[in-house]
């Protein structure tokens, strides 16, 4: 080899070299600047978030919660003792009635009904 092709060869694998370093560079300070962008929105959304949250819960309940207490006392209204609904019918329409006015918001409307 004489000493053109070496000297060739020579800085093109320091060139290749320094190529590659600052690629890794460029990733990293990309990288970097990533994960800071991500970390600022996810310290900034959740309370724009929330406050968005809060405003359409409060204007919102007043609208479910009558709601709720008309299915409430629909449910505790609801007459299964007639010669529609017998049998298993009438039992599994009794056990479900039951079921949603325990576990659920109905039964806050039911609540003043008696049995």
């Amino acid at each position: 080899m004489d000493s053109a092709d070496f000297v060739q060869e020579l800085f093109d694998g320091l060139n290749r070299e320094i190529q590659t370093g600052v690629s890794e560079v460029l990733d990293w300070i990309e990288d970097q600047a990533h994960g800071l962008a991500v970390n600022l929105l996810n310290s900034v959304i959740p309370p724009l978030v929330h406050a968005s949250n809060a405003a359409v819960k409060i204007s919102e309940s007043a609208i479910v919660m009558s709601a709720s207490a008309g299915v409430g006392f629909t449910l505790g209204t609801a007459d299964v003792n007639n010669t529609v609904l017998a049998g298993a019918v009438a039992d599994t329409v009794t056990r479900g009635i039951g079921e949603l006015t325990t576990e659920s918001d109905y039964a806050q409307g039911v609540n003043s009904i008696a049995w």
